[in-house]
């Protein structure tokens, strides 16, 4: 049997490597920097003077910061709002976008003049004060609905034209055969051109699921009322502001060395708010390359 020749490592291939490995460093040293910092006692990092010099283990031991965070009341109508919003505005965001774009994709009257629409909001919005007074004229101001029918995410229109050229890749004739068949548009919709654009629906949805977790900034605006504020607007208030409620999240330790400092209490709540988001990526995962190429294939 022919020896397998092994294979010669260029200068590339260590300046790549290195590369990925120094990227991967800077990714994940940030997570473990936190986990470190939450876990350590007020004590230890006295000692070490600062929290800085926290690396790669905790100094002391304590689990007190999470409790602390979770002491407070409004982490838990925060965690509900963020999490609502999240799994209705995706599932409503996914299927009117995932509508609009198989419309798209067929031979429709005026089709580059609706396309054409779509990409010119892309570059050019209203702006912020005429989304405000549009959102207050509905009647949204101080309104959970708000996370959900406020742009961008129940109408953006890069993932429309992504969903559109997936669309686009389908043949034709499977619509076709689906209508001889007797079928609708809409089953040939949900049975026929869903199932087959899993990739592409997958990695939008966690695209659209990924900027409700993270979004802040309508929740802000929008909303007055601290128990209907989602979690990252609490956590911004936590990290920036160290707001009172930091300081009465501590209150209840009856030994002071057994208090989580501020910045444990901070690092804490990153975590927390970080994990549920990342845990669904690895699902997901898989969809993204095949799903992002082949929704450029056509323009």
């Amino acid at each position: 049997m022919p020896v397998e020749r092994r294979k010669r490592f260029t200068v590339f291939d260590y300046f790549n490597y290195t590369a990925l490995i120094l990227l991967c460093v800077s990714i994940i040293y940030p997570v473990v920097y936190l986990i470190c910092l939450s876990l350590s006692t007020r004590e230890g990092l006295a000692a070490g003077g600062t929290s800085a010099t926290v690396l790669l283990w905790p100094q002391g031991f304590t689990p007190e910061a999470y409790t602390a965070f979770f002491k407070t009341t409004f982490i838990y109508t925060g965690y509900f709002y963020t999490i609502c919003r999240t799994v209705i505005g995706t599932i409503a965001g996914v299927f009117l976008m995932a509508l609009t774009a198989y419309a798209l994709s067929k031979k429709i009257p005026l089709k580059k003049t609706f396309t054409f629409y779509f990409i010119f909001t892309m570059f050019f919005t209203g702006g912020l004060i005429p989304t405000f007074i549009l959102i207050k004229s509905l009647g949204l101001l101080d309104n959970p609905l708000v996370y959900i029918l406020a742009p961008p995410f129940l109408f953006n229109s890069f993932f429309i034209l992504i969903l559109r050229n997936f669309f686009m890749t389908i043949p034709e004739s499977l619509d076709e055969s689906a209508k001889m068949d007797g079928a609708s548009d809409w089953k040939t919709f949900f049975y026929i051109i869903v199932p087959l654009s899993g990739p592409a629906i997958a990695t939008i949805s966690l695209w659209v699921a990924v900027a409700h977790w993270n979004s802040w900034f309508d929740s802000l605006i929008y909303v007055q009322s601290l128990d209907k504020q989602v979690i990252q607007v609490l956590i911004r208030k936590l990290v920036i502001e160290q707001s009172q409620m930091l300081m009465a999240s501590t209150i209840g330790f009856a030994n002071m060395d057994s208090v989580p400092t501020a910045e444990s209490i901070k690092a804490a709540g990153i975590l927390i708010t970080m994990i549920p988001i990342v845990c669904v990526y690895p699902f997901i995962q898989k969809y993204f390359v095949k799903g992002v190429v082949m929704g450029a294939v056509k323009g």
